[in-house]
């Protein structure tokens, strides 16, 4: 949505729970209560805006000490850099406990807006056509399952065990609910992408870009069948952005301007979520990203890096780029030690000293910009979660999985061609072809919070393999059954009775 409507985000909305009215137990009248609030559209929308806040975070600070550690720590193609919190390197050294502060908030940031996203699927729901439209009510409920089947999807992820929230609390004995059967929370994230798919629009006028749409509920449709290697569901829901034209999706020219805040919410865009730089009256609704990145020498914290097995993966073609080069994605992914590197103007040996290994990343880098500006270290840059090419290779996997290989490469070659990549060689078989998406979706995809998930479900011994051979610190730490998913906060087994 528009910027300046997520300045809403901070709008929170009270539970509260009745009783039996008498003159003891009357409401006060200079309170606000759920009753109370929904009283007409811009209620609503204000009631909505709070579950968006909860997939951005919330807080500047958590957008990348939280999300993106919890989303990227544990790969074997990221690691902390020099400036780093013991919490982060306890995940990424898989020497984590059911205490780390980080998974904590990221558990608690889910579940808080899974209670946002029932309670205005509920009330907005209730709410009568004189205080609403029909279709205002419609888009408003479909829009919140769409979040609500996002941070369910959020939860299976990165979670083994989760607790299924499908209606807001309304007794203190609600808030206590026992662990979940995961296929009945992926029944609920496909019933609540299909729901928002069916209502909302493909595009939005100006004024609501970046709201939840048609597109990006049939996309995390297929993701969320992906995840479950439902390869023939997946296809079918896929097919309708690539082939069927739905939201009008397409790869942009220049693949950096994906991630450096210079071309947000573009055609390639299925759903990125918003901040924006407003800071006045104590609003806080951008992030760090950019110094969370970017090192030392360019004016950021150093607060994660890349390891050398990413920089190996990129380079595993060879200089087969019709640039004469290796993979154009690797050069606009990456500051690493070779001589074609442009590091803003500088040469990565002038930077970064000569012989470096370092591998730092240049996506979502704001380091061209002075250091003197504001937005060098409070960025209002949107963090794309699910771009169109994400769409093409998950629909190349699916239909080599249910079909052949020769189906799936015009998908493929497509992503490559704008990294300035050769054609696929026609004829692969099966596995040949899955080797080919793998790689893919390590290079198209780096540091975007899809590698370890998609390790995991290509397989534990696959997993196991990449994790324990990432020559990352702490990669011989990696034990399967401890750490493919995060174990249940301590926070939450110390005070939900039901557990």
């Amino acid at each position: 949505m528009k910027k300046y409507i997520i300045i809403c985000l901070l709008a929170i909305i009270p539970f509260t729970w009745g009783c039996e009215d008498d003159f003891l137990t009357t409401t006060p009248d200079d309170q606000l209560t759920v009753e109370a609030f929904y009283r007409n559209v811009t209620d609503a929308e204000a009631a909505l805006a709070t579950v968006y806040a909860q997939i951005g975070a919330g807080d500047r600070w958590n957008v990348t000490e939280v999300n993106f550690v919890v989303e990227h720590f544990r790969s074997d193609m990221c690691m902390p850099g020099p400036d780093r919190y013991a919490d982060w390197t306890a995940i990424s050294t898989f020497t984590n406990t059911a205490g780390n502060s980080r998974s904590t908030t990221y558990w608690w940031d889910a579940y808080r807006g899974l209670n946002h996203a029932n309670q205005v699927i509920e009330k907005v729901g209730e709410m009568t056509d004189d205080k609403i439209t029909p279709e205002e009510r419609a888009h408003i409920v479909a829009e919140a399952k769409f979040l609500r089947g996002f941070l369910h999807f959020r939860v299976l992820n990165n979670w083994d065990q989760v607790i299924l929230q499908d209606a807001a609390p309304t007794s203190e004995e609600d808030l206590a609910k026992p662990l979940s059967d995961r296929a009945a929370v992926w029944a609920l994230v496909e019933q609540d992408f299909k729901d928002a798919a069916a209502v909302l629009p493909a595009s939005y006028d100006n004024s609501n870009v970046g709201r939840a749409t048609r597109g990006a509920a049939i996309g995390y449709l297929g993701k969320a069948y992906l995840h479950q290697a439902k390869f023939t569901e997946a296809a079918a829901e896929l097919k309708k952005l690539v082939v069927d034209g739905v939201g009008s999706y397409e790869l942009v020219s220049n693949f950096m301007s994906n991630f450096d805040g210079s071309n947000e919410n573009n055609k390639e865009s299925v759903f990125e979520i918003q901040y924006s730089s407003v800071r006045s009256n104590g609003r806080h609704i951008g992030h760090v990203t950019g110094k969370f990145t970017s090192a030392p020498e360019t004016g950021g914290w150093g607060n994660i890096e890349a390891t050398q097995n990413m920089v190996s993966e990129f380079k595993s073609e060879g200089m087969i780029a019709n640039t004469g080069k290796y993979d154009s994605r690797l050069y606009a992914t990456l500051f690493f030690d070779d001589a074609d590197v442009d590091v803003f103007g500088q040469s990565f040996e002038d930077v970064f000293g000569t012989g470096s290994d370092r591998a730092i990343y240049r996506k979502f880098t704001l380091s061209d910009i002075a250091e003197s500006d504001n937005a060098a270290w409070y960025s209002s840059q949107n963090v794309p979660v699910m771009r169109y090419a994400d769409v093409l290779l998950m629909y190349a996997e699916a239909l080599n999985e249910t079909g052949t290989a020769d189906a799936a490469k015009p998908f493929i070659d497509e992503v490559r061609q704008r990294a300035d990549m050769p054609a696929l060689p026609a004829g692969l078989s099966k596995d040949d072809m899955r080797n080919r998406i793998m790689h893919e979706r390590a290079v198209e995809l780096a540091y975007e919070g899809h590698r370890f998930f998609d390790l995991r479900r290509w397989g534990t011994s696959i997993l196991e393999n990449k994790m324990q051979n990432s020559g990352k610190p702490g990669a011989d730490n990696f034990n399967l059954s401890s750490h493919a998913f995060f174990p249940i906060p301590e926070a939450e087994t110390n005070t939900n009775g039901a557990l």
